[in-house]
């Protein structure tokens, strides 16, 4: 299936984000404070990649549905593993044997385990960046349910997906604001990396999906909104403030942004797809290149940066530009040689149950 730049783009964006936030300090020259703006906000590529995943599978899922009639939830369990088993297990094991043989810090088998069946973002035993990908599962298991669910009842339209995307956002923001005022204070573990707390996120991407499918006069009235550049804006103000005040700062960052963030991403992702500047689309097709590849380079980057600092002095530019070439670069190697062969065997031997997309679909969904 023909990718789409402008989703493409927006992975990129996402791993950018990420990237640069997880460089550990910041030094007071010039260069340094533009990352430092940069990190201070960056984690909300995470927010984007849960909003673009909800988007996309459940693109996926709705095709997959108006072409049969039905939906084969073991087949899109088998074909989200070969998308996501592969790389993050190489990742999983060649960590436990350089925690063990190189760094000679031994890695806990509890840990490793813990990461092994995605639930490390519900016990504090992770690599950092890792607890996304739990999130990913469960929200894999959790939405294949539902739609099984939605199938069984007749229920399958935008006014049930509504219901139960405004009942995770109340669940999410509720949990938040109730740890906040409990514990007095916002904790990374507690409040950030809970799959509950994050399903909203992702749930409001499959609303979108939902919406492009079953409510196409509404989203054609969206796209020609006279008043979509205002809000367009204001959007991309609201996310900037994430920059500013970062995650730790202010409580309502930590209560309400995490939820806002999503919203926002999803507003700029429908007037990006409906906007087909020929200029703009030449620009960002080099970036979007890199995007295709941003599941592995999110996986790895951190290995990157520790050889940068191995490599380059703290501080230095060349120490943030090495690593970030690295990142990029080194991810796009593990893709092709780990990720992507995995794909080809998922294509041949579990190929998608779908028909052809028609124009307008093919506009709207990449390869997943």
């Amino acid at each position: 299936m023909k990718r789409n730049l402008q989703l493409d783009f927006l992975r990129f964006l996402g791993v950018a984000l990420v990237v640069v936030h997880h460089v550990p300090f910041h030094d007071s020259t010039a260069f340094g404070a533009v990352i430092s703006f940069i990190q201070t906000g960056g984690w909300i590529g995470v927010d984007l990649f849960f909003m673009l995943s909800g988007y996309l599978i459940a693109t996926l899922i709705i095709k997959e549905y108006q072409a049969n009639g039905s939906f084969n939830i073991r087949l899109f369990l088998i074909r989200r593993g070969f998308k996501i088993y592969p790389a993050y297990y190489f990742l999983l094991i060649y960590q436990f044997w350089y925690s063990a043989n190189i760094a000679k810090h031994h890695q806990s088998l509890t840990r490793f385990f813990h990461e092994f069946f995605f639930i490390a973002n519900y016990t504090k035993n992770n690599n950092g960046h890792l607890w996304s990908i739990s999130v990913e599962e469960h929200f894999y298991v959790l939405l294949a349910i539902a739609f099984v669910l939605m199938i069984k009842f007749k229920k399958v339209n935008f006014k049930t997906m509504l219901v139960l995307y405004l009942v995770l956002l109340t669940v999410a923001v509720s949990c938040r604001t109730y740890n906040y005022f409990t514990y007095g204070n916002y904790d990374f573990d507690r409040d950030y990396t809970r799959s509950h707390l994050r399903f909203d996120a992702m749930f409001f991407g499959v609303l979108i999906a939902f919406l492009a499918n079953y409510r196409k006069a509404f989203m054609q009235r969206l796209k020609a909104y006279k008043y979509k550049p205002v809000i367009f804006v204001l959007c991309i103000l609201f996310l900037l403030t994430n920059f500013i005040y970062g995650r730790w700062d202010h409580p309502w960052q930590g209560m309400i942004s995490l939820s806002l963030n999503p919203i926002c991403f999803g507003y700029i992702m429908v007037c990006m797809l409906d906007y087909h500047n020929p200029r703009f689309l030449h620009i960002i097709k080099p970036l979007a290149y890199i995007g295709t590849y941003s599941y592995s380079i999110y996986l790895f980057h951190i290995h990157f940066l520790g050889l940068a600092l191995k490599l380059y002095p703290y501080g230095k530019p060349v120490f943030y530009i090495s690593y970030i070439v690295f990142a990029l670069i080194g991810g796009i190697i593990v893709s092709k040689c780990i990720e992507y062969p995995f794909l080809k065997i998922r294509e041949r031997y579990f190929p998608n149950r779908y028909k052809k997309p028609k124009r307008e679909l093919a506009t709207l969904t990449p390869t997943s």
